[in-house]
């Protein structure tokens, strides 16, 4: 009986001390891999140095050094571009013409296009609204309360690709809403079916998108306008001075220069209009007319040096003695409510690839390379996590169930205990 009595306290002491032991090893176990995982994922080091390849320099346009008959086409880094005779639609060089891009300012042409049909008295006076002076972007110095002509937004916004003469002038209309149908309508006469505006002024907009073979079409139809011919040609502009509402102060005139850069800076050049936005990036039209041919470039989506890139396509085309068209674009005439605008031919200097139903707009264009991914990739970049990443993540988790498995059987432990 003494034995027994001896020996059942030393069964009770001891046994509870091994699942102790265990709980113990089981938290040192968790808080090591919760130690060692965060580590992997806070370190810049390992981890992120193996799931992050080193970034490439970003590739620049450069002029090429030869632009002579039969030398190589400019290549402008960016999304499409095209260039060709305006008169008859015939395109030389072609990328992805019929992917829909922002257009930034370039869309200030169809608002000219479209609005000069209803604001046709150069004369009318606009007075100027604090709605006008608040807009994002370029502006020209719109003062409320000042009132303006017509020409002078027309300058204005063509000139100095001012946002506020540009929403001017969409109130003057009627209102922006209204000014924005008579722009989608003009796109429809003119047969851009891959063309839709969202505002007077380029901001970006997801709903507001061009194609280079429709920025084609616009530009044979501006230049067909005598009165915006004018205003385009016009390289440097008297704004006029005015008065502040609020303390009465009079203000000076000043001059405006046209931002385009063609006219007067190239040869023959026609001007029409230069764009960019920071999602949309680089967008421009030039048109330039030598021999009696005129020939037009047009870009999106550009990265760097568009106006380079816009003006040596145009040197390029009038170089050569026996160009080759790849496509024709149906400009003026050659536009019908039924016609295809895409006898696209496949192939990256042939341009006219499948226009994608969605716009690609500012930050979301892609350039389509390197499209098909493996499901562990797409998965992970669509979880915002990268493979090398998810091992250090999986053992952060395993960690936490450890440790969440250690304290329900301590919790356990202590309950039983009490009980006893």
């Amino acid at each position: 009986m003494r034995s027994h009595h001896l020996s059942s306290p030393t069964r009770t002491a001891v046994l509870p001390r091994s699942p102790r032991a265990g709980l113990r090893l089981l938290v040192s176990a968790a808080i090591a891999l919760l130690l060692i995982g965060a580590q992997l994922v806070l370190s810049p080091g390992a981890s992120h140095g193996l799931s992050q390849p080193e970034e490439t320099p970003e590739k620049v346009y450069e002029s090429p050094a030869d632009l002579g008959d039969g030398s190589k086409p400019p290549t402008p880094v960016g999304t499409s571009w095209l260039v060709g005779d305006l008169d008859t639609g015939e395109v030389q060089v072609a990328h992805d013409i019929d992917k829909k891009h922002a257009p930034a300012s370039t869309i200030k042409l169809l608002t000219a296009l479209a609005l000069v049909e209803v604001l046709d008295d150069p004369k009318q006076k606009v007075e100027a609204e604090f709605e006008d002076m608040e807009i994002d972007g370029t502006k020209v110095g719109l003062m409320q309360k000042n009132k303006y002509t017509v020409d002078l937004l027309f300058h204005a916004m063509l000139m100095s690709s001012a946002n506020d003469a540009a929403n001017a002038l969409g109130r003057a209309a009627g209102g922006q809403d209204k000014a924005v149908a008579l722009m989608n309508e003009k796109a429809e006469e003119l047969g851009m079916t891959n063309t839709h505006a969202a505002n007077t002024s380029g901001l970006d907009d997801k709903n507001q998108y061009m194609t280079a073979a429709d920025m084609m079409k616009l530009a044979w139809a501006v230049c067909e306008n005598d009165y915006l011919m004018s205003v385009i040609d016009t390289e440097t502009y008297k704004f006029p001075g005015g008065k502040n509402p609020d303390t009465k102060e009079k203000f000076k005139g000043y001059e405006i220069q046209n931002h385009t850069k063609i006219v007067g800076q190239v040869d023959g050049g026609l001007g029409l209009k230069n764009g960019f936005t920071r999602e949309a990036k680089g967008a421009y039209i030039a048109v330039a007319e030598r021999d009696g041919r005129r020939v037009v470039s047009t870009m999106l989506g550009i990265d760097n040096n568009s106006r380079q890139a816009a003006v040596d396509l145009l040197e390029w085309d009038f170089a050569q003695k026996d160009p080759k068209s790849l496509q024709t674009v149906p400009v003026g005439q050659a536009v019908t409510p039924s016609g295809d605008p895409s006898a696209s031919e496949s192939g990256s200097d042939a341009g006219g690839a499948d226009a994608d139903d969605n716009a690609a707009v500012g930050a979301q264009v892609e350039s389509g390379d390197g499209a098909e991914t493996s499901d562990s990739t797409a998965s992970s970049k669509s979880f915002g996590v990268s493979n090398g990443t998810l091992l250090p993540v999986g053992m952060l988790l395993v960690a936490a169930a450890l440790l969440l498995t250690a304290l329900i059987i301590l919790v356990r432990l202590r309950r039983g205990k009490t009980t006893r």
